[in-house]
């Protein structure tokens, strides 16, 4: 519960500090890949802070379990995400090559088709990514990118399957992965 307000605290601090800036740009976006990833709600705030430079705020939830006939064959990509980051923009904000790094904290349970394993823990840990921006209109953009982070494995358990409980392994361990896989779009205003 400590690192969540830590974060919160942060992402509040950088949106603050970006408030007094001249010729801002605010944006609202949410990515289709995470819904396509079993539903999975997503939301991103951002704020120019020059023209090359912005801050963002983000966080992925995802409540649902989807349940086969076969107790082992259970679905789930649970996820509570908050992060807060930083862009760099090659042209101008929201146009064009970027790359971003940003701290993420995820309470997450996952199990599914490739494996009937359950993952479950929290991680904190940064993460890069890159990608591209294109200019729809004045206010409308559409984003690809991808990214990876790493960090810390925080009360991870990794089970037998959903039906048993067994532990395998458990404990807190570093780890790196990718994080994301984004075709956004983006409203400007």
């Amino acid at each position: 519960m400590k690192i969540k307000k830590i974060v919160l605290s942060v992402a509040l601090f950088l949106v603050l500090m970006a408030l007094p800036a001249r010729a801002q740009h605010f944006s609202v976006s949410t990515n289709t890949l995470d819904w396509a990833n079993l539903g999975t709600i997503n939301l991103e705030a951002g704020v120019s802070l020059a023209q090359h430079f912005s801050l963002h705020v983000g966080g992925r939830y995802n409540p649902w379990t989807f349940q086969q006939k076969d107790p082992y064959m259970i679905i789930r990509e649970k996820q509570k995400s908050a992060y807060v980051g930083a862009r760099w923009w090659a042209w101008y904000v929201y146009t064009g090559w970027w790359v971003g790094a940003k701290v993420q904290y995820s309470d997450f349970e996952v199990t599914g088709i490739w494996r009937p394993a359950v993952d479950r823990g929290k991680a904190l840990g940064l993460g890069l990514s890159a990608g591209y921006t294109f200019m729809i209109s004045e206010q409308f953009n559409f984003e690809l990118g991808l990214g990876l982070w790493g960090g810390y494995l925080l009360d991870y358990q990794l089970l037998y399957s959903p039906a048993r409980e067994d532990v395998r392994a458990s404990g807190s361990r570093p780890f790196i992965q990718p994080d994301i896989l984004s075709a956004s779009f983006i409203y400007v205003f």
